[in-house]
């Protein structure tokens, strides 16, 4: 299972020093959790923080756009060093538009994610898993790190491994949201990909440590 260590929740201005921490651990990914005071509450950072945490990490970036409107600006996200950049299916007004920004991005030699909340409907999601690499299956409510996984999360998980399974989709799914070393043995146990970890790493006095309990 990959691990994606998110940028949510140290504070902007002591990132680039807990990106050095993460450089040490054991890590496949780091999550850059963009939010813009408008799709969710919090604020956090643009695409010149993302060309910034490029210039101190080897790692690959996960970027999650939540935003409004990414279709204005994603492309800066990737020139500015995404490797998957994902964007909320609820930024759009239709699926007209979400196919669209996809396959934009499909087309920048990007791998491609597609996130939802944790109320939308699933079937709402199920028709664009082929024009995707990565599905990621918000746990939590977006915009606020440190939140109780919702259980309910296992159940969506197993409908859309059978869609996954059934189609033969080649797409993984990533889970973001009170991710930590109790529950990730059934997020594993259940196909998943790719978990995001935030507030279990970064309060963790051992990183090191916590990450192997992880893996």
């Amino acid at each position: 299972m990959l691990i994606s260590a998110s940028t949510n929740p140290p504070k902007v201005e002591d990132l680039s020093n807990y990106i050095l921490q993460l450089e040490k651990l054991d890590i496949d990914y780091i999550h850059c959790d963009v939010m813009d005071g408008n799709f969710v509450k919090s604020t956090t950072f643009d695409y010149n923080t993302i060309k910034q945490i490029k210039k101190i990490t080897n790692r690959p970036l996960d970027v999650h756009l939540m935003i409004s409107q990414p279709q204005k600006v994603y492309k800066k996200y990737i020139r500015a060093g995404a490797n998957i950049l994902t964007v909320h299916y609820e930024s759009f007004s239709s699926g007209e538009e979400v196919l669209k920004i996809l396959k934009k991005i499909k087309r920048q030699n990007t791998f491609v994610g597609l996130s939802f909340k944790p109320t939308t409907n699933v079937d709402e999601i199920l028709p664009f898993l082929c024009f995707i690499d990565v599905l990621l299956v918000m746990s939590v409510e977006p915009g606020k790190s440190g939140q109780e996984f919702i259980e309910n999360t296992y159940d969506k998980i197993k409908q859309i491994q059978n869609f996954i399974r059934e189609y033969k989709i080649n797409c993984i799914i990533e889970v973001d949201g009170g991710v930590n070393d109790s529950n990730i043995h059934s997020l594993k146990s259940l196909g998943v990909g790719m978990v995001v970890v935030g507030n279990y790493l970064f309060s963790s006095k051992d990183k090191k440590s916590a990450i192997l309990k992880l893996k």
